[in-house]
């Protein structure tokens, strides 16, 4: 996927970790257009050439054991704050990284907004994450009142006590009445036809 495409979601973008907004080496490579070997080289450089306590307080390894094919190895990404991310970026140049430190940046000030609106410091996000080949593909927050399940437990779901309300149990009742019916009707069409 091309990430730059994602120039209108600045949530898959960045990220609230705590209280801190992040964004890490895989999403940076992939919204430039950069390999992801090179995007982790600058940032070893830096690690190497910038003091100890900007690089500790900014950049931050994860390594994750990813399956490829009949093998696994690990896969290691670093994190960034917006301090390390510009200093990794200083050195993107053309009209065309212009634009998308810009989005970049914007991205990480509208996190830190939202995260700026928790009233309660304690608060936690609920993030899900689409993964494709190793890589996030979109982010999307969850409400208190979101859940996901697989569909054949979705009916165990409605069975349990209290879980839905009665007016959310008789509008789920009619939305299934209503498509019985229209499979109840495309069967009879195709029997008239047969």
């Amino acid at each position: 996927m091309n990430m730059q495409a994602t120039a209108h979601h600045p949530a898959q973008l960045v990220f609230i970790n705590g209280q801190q907004t992040i964004t890490n080496s895989q999403i940076v490579a992939d919204y430039f257009g950069k390999r992801h070997s090179h995007v982790l080289e600058k940032i070893e450089s830096i690690k190497l050439d910038a003091p100890t306590d900007f690089t500790s307080a900014n950049f931050s390894a994860n390594v994750q054991n990813q399956q490829v094919g009949t093998s696994s190895r690990d896969l290691r990404t670093y994190q960034m704050t917006k301090d390390g991310f510009m200093f990794l970026v200083m050195g993107f140049t053309g009209a065309k990284a212009a634009q998308l430190k810009i989005n970049f940046i914007n991205a990480f000030n509208e996190a830190q907004a939202r995260l700026s609106r928790t009233k309660d410091p304690f608060h936690r996000s609920r993030i899900l994450y689409t993964w494709e080949g190793g890589k996030v593909i979109s982010a999307m927050e969850l409400d208190d009142d979101h859940f996901v399940t697989k569909r054949e437990k979705l009916v165990n779901y409605i069975r349990e006590p209290r879980f839905l309300s009665l007016e959310q149990l008789i509008e789920i009742q009619q939305a299934a009445g209503g498509q019985i019916a229209q499979i109840a009707l495309i069967g009879r069409q195709i029997a008239k036809l047969t």
